[in-house]
């Protein structure tokens, strides 16, 4: 058995490695939400491209309203109206003060340098009821709401880097600047492998000593928020022979490069996972982590294969595969997509927890912030890994040290959401 730091060394350093035997793929930007990124992206333009209007208004120029005031209002000649998307004619007449009528997002013609807002000037209209002149009765200051180019983008700023995950807002910030296609990673392709006589449809009447097969639905659901596809989802009996054909099939095929397997990997008469990977030739990097839940957790390689695969073999209950998921599986996949490594947030314990001496703790929480502002963890009850009923109150794992029988109340301890793919 190895400590949990040990375990997660293992699987980046393999996720590191793998990873270079990874393509990219061009995606459309509508589609690429939820993929990984595998360029540096940088603004080819300004955004805005040219100076415009930031609300209805008129354009001017500053200069020639720096006399204004109630006792004395400035009279300005209004000469045209640009709406958005309108070229305006750079039109000053010497001698003349003038004024444009402008809508917000129209540009501002280039002998202008400053907006009123319609607001805060009196119109005088023309009997064809358009502005012909306004007053003014108050200074404007140059650049008064004007939309500068550049001012959101410059040319060449950095907009994201290799690695990042596109989000929903990416998708308006990409738009703008005209990026049509992404480089993004290639979806992981997984295997789900659900292991167990006593399972049974989670649409199925149970039968007597039967229960539902909660962990492979988890996990396809899972996965899909981490940039993979499942390529193939089994459920069968405690039967190693099934078991190997099953991974003879994927081997022959080459459709996946992780296999996620559920139950059968303790010490039982009907665990097999762990010998039939050694009669296969795979090498089990490790079997048993000095962790609660998940203990029996394994993970191995096939060696001497073109494009590599590994397989996470998870304990059986429902609350030990959502943290082999977790804090197994999903690192290794952030490694394979070239994503950052998590980082863990800190919260303060809101009582005592015990817990087992020597093993790294993955317990159900809730997180929240007190008067002070301080992020407070409350380990919920029913921490047993058959319970899933917690997962509806919880909202976050408390991550409790190998050290200690038990964790005093006010102690800062590390946290991690729920579901962390994002």
């Amino acid at each position: 058995m190895i400590a949990y730091g040990e375990a997660l060394e293992g699987i980046r350093r393999s996720a590191e490695k793998n990873a270079r035997f990874r393509s990219a793929e061009e995606c459309p930007l509508e589609e690429a939400v939820g993929r990984v990124l595998q360029e540096e992206l940088r603004s080819a333009e300004n955004v805005p491209g040219f100076a415009n209007s930031a609300m209805d208004g008129f354009a001017v120029r500053a200069e020639e309203t720096v006399s204004a005031s109630y006792a004395k209002p400035v009279r300005l000649r209004v000469v045209g109206s640009i709406a958005a998307g309108e070229v305006p004619r750079a039109s000053v007449e010497p001698g003349q003060k003038t004024c444009w009528e402008i809508m917000t997002g129209a540009a501002v013609p280039a002998a202008f340098d400053s907006v009123v807002k319609i607001e805060n000037v009196e119109l005088i209209k023309s009997i064809q009821d358009q502005p012909e002149e306004i007053l003014l009765f108050s200074p404007v200051d140059r650049g008064a709401h004007v939309r500068q180019p550049g001012e959101d983008f410059e040319r060449g700023t950095r907009v994201a880097s290799s690695g990042a995950v596109i989000l929903p807002r990416h998708v308006v910030v990409l738009a703008s600047l005209g990026v049509a296609k992404l480089k993004v990673a290639r979806k992981v392709r997984v295997a789900v492998i659900s292991t167990g006589s006593e399972l049974s449809g989670i649409s199925e009447a149970l039968q007597p000593g039967k229960i539902r097969n909660s962990t492979g639905p988890f996990l396809r659901a899972a996965l899909s928020e981490i940039d993979s596809e499942v390529t193939l989802s089994a459920e069968i009996q405690d039967n190693p022979e099934e078991f190997r054909g099953l991974l003879d099939g994927i081997l022959r095929a080459d459709n996946a490069e992780v296999i996620i397997t559920t139950g059968a990997v303790s010490m039982g008469r009907h665990d097999f996972i762990a010998d039939t990977l050694r009669a296969m030739g795979a090498t089990i990097r490790f079997h048993k982590v000095a962790i609660r839940p998940g203990k029996p957790v394994l993970f191995a390689e096939f060696p001497n294969r073109e494009r590599p695969l590994v397989l996470f073999g998870l304990p059986g209950n429902p609350v030990s595969t959502v943290v082999g998921m977790r804090f197994f599986v999903e690192p290794y996949l952030r490694g394979l997509l070239q994503r950052e490594e998590e980082r863990a947030e800190c919260a303060i314990l809101s009582a005592d927890v015990p817990k087992p001496e020597g093993l790294r703790c993955f317990f159900k929480a809730r997180v929240g912030t007190d008067a002070s502002g301080h992020s407070i963890a409350t380990v919920l009850p029913g921490q047993a890994s058959f319970m899933v009923s917690p997962l509806l109150q919880a909202n976050a794992w408390a991550v409790l040290p190998e050290q200690g029988t038990q964790i005093r109340k006010g102690t800062l301890v590390q946290v991690f959401a729920m579901e962390g793919s994002r």
